[in-house]
């Protein structure tokens, strides 16, 4: 079963907005809404559907390490910059 709520920020009481905050990595606007959707777990993908994705992420995979070494991106730097890149979307809280 499937819940869906929406809320405008500036309407969140402060612990709310607080805690939805933490969750999402970053200070929220009065003027944003946040929508929150729960799904049921005990739905899984078909063993087709996982299998099409396992081997869509193995050729994915196969592309980044191509291009990494036509490119000559050593798995450090590129790992470094995905961290970098994951800071800057959802920053530690101290």
């Amino acid at each position: 079963m499937e819940s869906v709520t929406s809320h405008n920020v500036n309407d969140l009481p402060p612990a709310e907005r607080q805690t939805l905050e933490t969750i999402v990595g970053r200070h929220l606007q009065p003027d944003e809404r946040v929508s929150i959707r729960v799904y049921g777990s005990k739905v899984e993908p078909d063993e087709a559907l996982r299998e099409a994705a396992r081997e869509n992420l193995e050729r994915t995979f196969a592309r980044i390490d191509e291009y990494g070494k036509e490119h000559g991106i050593i798995p450090e730097e590129a790992d470094a910059a995905v961290e970098e890149a994951i800071e800057h979307i959802r920053p530690r809280n101290p």
